[in-house]
């Protein structure tokens, strides 16, 4: 994201498949203009101040068909576990807390206190192949996060005509552009491996604005192996191109039982915004950045303050912190303790990678100069 220097704050209903644009479709306009027409009259005013909130943007309920839990129980859960938001992304479906009142909305459930939840949908794709080519298995998942459309069964979008990865994800972007909704996240890219840095770059070119970077049940995929680079790697080989995309960390939960048990549980990784308790200001701020990812590190500052990036862990915690600057992809400083800072280069970016002794991360995201 972008300051005087730039900061990014601190993982069917039937219809014909969709054919990618002859060129590379124009970038979306900021979400404040795409959705303010669906702004309701009585959406939450954005009077109080900007906070912490925390929240997750990959969020699974019954309606996905591969969860047994009931949307009020998810809800529930979350508002227990103290988040302030999340994005309700059921496979191929726009799911509602209350059947046919949110038409229209980015959001459907925007209460004065407890759990807001965006509207989203997860456009899943499982093709038998797709160039470039992984192992044996090609996985095509992206979110539309505050959609307004309201699909009233499993929706159809996937491009079938051809087999290139960056075709399939940009039929994932314009099925979301279609639906009312600017935001796109790019889930899990690097699950059956294939995924780019050139892929990444095109699809972030043509829209995609968010990218698990930490998505907790997909932590061998996160991290690569011998033969393949992690999500970090290939995120910053992507931004090292001058694209804008942010870094999420998120749980993808399907499972909720209070013991943490289940394939897909729920609490893994999260993100914390500087916004607004408001459902638009929540997803302004997701635009622009202005939030970190986390997996159980907590932040007190993560912003660019003149020509530097400032990092300070939240205090009252008896763990020890590394802070590692990545400089245009490359570990450029270390700092052993709560807080660091870093000038911002004259070329490229800067982020940062806070690590606690126990092994949980925050990610702060890219800054650039003007």
């Amino acid at each position: 994201m972008r300051a005087s220097i730039t900061l990014a704050l601190v993982a069917a209903c039937a219809g014909p498949d969709v054919a990618p644009p002859a060129a590379p479709p124009p970038q979306p306009k900021p979400i404040a203009a795409a959705l303010i027409d669906a702004m309701p009259p009585d959406a939450p005013a954005a009077a109080s101040p900007e906070v912490w909130l925390r929240g997750n943007t990959h969020v699974h309920a019954k309606p996905s068909g591969d969860s047994r839990e009931p949307i009020p129980n998810v809800i529930a859960w979350y508002e227990q576990h103290g988040y302030d938001f999340i994005a309700l992304t059921d496979h191929n479906r726009v799911s509602e807390v209350d059947a046919g009142t949110t038409r229209g909305q980015a959001w459907v459930r925007a209460p004065q206190s407890g759990l807001i939840v965006l509207s989203g949908i997860e456009l899943t794709h499982n093709p038998a192949d797709c160039v470039p080519k992984g192992d044996d298995k090609c996985r095509i998942h992206v979110n539309g996060i505050g959609v307004t459309g309201r699909p009233d069964a499993k929706l159809e979008w996937a491009e079938r005509r051809s087999n290139q990865r960056v075709d399939m994800y940009n039929a994932a972007i314009v099925a979301t552009r279609a639906l009312g909704g600017s935001l796109v996240q790019i889930n899990h890219p690097n699950w059956h491996w294939g995924m780019t840095p050139e892929v990444m770059t095109e699809i972030a070119r043509r829209g995609a604005r968010l990218v698990e970077i930490a998505n907790s049940q997909f932590g061998i995929w996160n991290a690569g192996d011998k033969d393949h680079p992690s999500v970090e790697t290939i995120w910053d080989a992507a931004l090292a191109n001058g694209v804008e995309l942010w870094g999420v960390a998120s749980d993808d939960a399907h499972d909720y039982a209070a013991d943490g048990s289940g394939k897909y549980p729920a609490g893994g990784g999260w993100i914390m915004v500087k916004a607004h308790r408001d459902p638009q200001a929540i997803l302004d701020a997701l635009y622009a950045g202005r939030f970190y990812a986390s997996t159980g590190v907590t932040l007190a500052r993560a912003e660019a303050d003149a020509d530097e990036l400032v990092v300070e862990v939240a205090p009252d915690t008896s763990n020890t912190y590394t802070i590692s600057f990545i400089e245009n992809g490359k570990v450029v400083a270390t700092v052993n303790g709560p807080s660091g800072r870093r000038q911002v280069p004259r070329t490229g970016y800067v982020r940062a990678v806070v690590t606690r002794d126990d092994g949980k991360k925050a990610w702060v995201q890219p800054v650039r100069r003007n």
